[in-house]
């Protein structure tokens, strides 16, 4: 042990319980509580081991979260540290300005990356995303966050090459502080508040933003009605993305097929409870629909309307079919072409990402960043 006065301020980044009292009282903490203080040692790898034996972070090593840290953080938020952004299931913890800060600090954001991690955990607040049903299911559905508009490259963000990999530190970070305060403030903790069977190493960071410079359509904010100098960010409940190789098709509805091929599987959950999915589609792809006439809606009624299942494969593996969606013995994947949720971004190939999500039980959240 160390002398107290070799010790260090450390802010904790859930219901503000010690971490003695973490320690001794297993799970539970008072979700109420605002964050409080506690001295530990000053050595980043012991804070960063300690804070992961009382359940607080992802298993990744952390950043201290120290009250000068914390405090930079604040000064790029649009509200006051007390401020409640967000009640967050199964916990219903109180997401504060100050709690999303903690977190951000120890996922390893930088201070301007503040706006867009407590925006994204506004959206998962809203009723029609369901975070309850999300956080607590078995299926290994994540909490993807798309970002639009001059803030996702005013922060870094990676639109091209690998957006959806390691390597960038926006990308990463903000993700992964999405991460942390459903570990930390929603209480999702494997096993506890999150029972999904597997999980998803699309619990770790999925976070992207859009390209729209190399985008031949309007973009996702501006299709929801933003205008383009808005920034936005979106989230939705989607599992790890599955890749979409087309590098032959010489016609716009070919490669289309491939998609609709790809997506049609029995299993997902669009297959017997059909929603939304997300259609990340790679600037070559787009821009050959494009040259051939296909309007960014165009590519949404086809989709929607030709990625169906076979009723018999539909009604196996997941919840009992609901018959309404029966037509002509197949299930649609999706409810109406607004549910295919198409954005461009990635580097050169042509390939498409497509990702299942939740089915009809949630519904993506897209709000403006102050």
């Amino acid at each position: 042990m160390t002398n107290e006065d070799e010790k260090v301020k450390i802010t904790t980044p859930s219901c503000g319980c010690l971490l003695d009292d973490v320690l001794k009282n297993g799970d539970v903490c008072n979700a109420d509580s605002p964050g409080e203080e506690i001295l530990v040692h000053p050595d980043c790898e012991r804070v960063s081991h300690e804070f992961y034996l009382h359940h607080l972070t992802d298993g990744l090593p952390i950043i201290p979260p120290t009250r000068e840290r914390v405090s930079k953080f604040l000064d790029y938020s649009p509200g006051f540290a007390d401020q409640v952004v967000s009640i967050l299931p199964p916990r219903r913890g109180k997401a504060t300005v100050e709690k999303i800060a903690i977190n951000a600090v120890m996922a390893g954001c930088l201070p301007g990356f503040m706006p867009v991690v407590q925006h994204a955990i506004s959206a998962l607040g809203r009723e029609e995303f369901n975070l309850a049903g999300i956080n607590a299911t078995t299926h290994p559905v994540a909490i993807c966050t798309i970002v639009n508009g001059p803030l996702a490259s005013g922060v870094g963000m990676n639109s091209g090459v690998g957006c959806l990999g390691p390597g960038n530190l926006a990308n990463a970070t903000i993700g992964r502080a999405i991460r942390l305060c459903m570990l930390n403030i929603a209480g999702a903790v494997p096993g506890v508040g999150d029972h999904a069977t597997h999980g998803s190493p699309a619990k770790y960071s999925y976070t992207f933003a859009e390209d729209e410079k190399k985008n031949p359509w309007e973009s996702l904010h501006v299709e929801r009605g933003f205008d383009g100098e808005d920034s936005t960010v979106t989230v939705m409940g989607l599992e790890a993305p599955h890749n979409v190789n087309d590098h032959r098709s010489i016609t716009a509805q070919n490669l289309l097929d491939t998609v609709v091929h790809t997506t049609s599987t029995a299993g997902c959950n669009n297959s017997h409870v059909p929603g939304e999915i997300l259609v990340l589609m790679s600037p070559e792809h787009a821009t050959a629909l494009k040259k051939e006439g296909w309007a960014k809606w165009d590519v949404q009624e086809y989709l929607h309307q030709n990625m169906r299942v076979p009723v018999e494969l539909g009604d196996r593996g997941g919840r009992r079919l609901d018959r309404q969606w029966v037509v002509d013995g197949e299930v649609p994947i999706t409810r109406s072409p607004e549910d295919v949720v198409l954005v461009v971004a990635g580097g050169p190939g042509r390939h498409t990402m497509i990702a299942h999500g939740f089915g009809s039980g949630s519904q993506s959240v897209t709000i403006p960043i102050d």
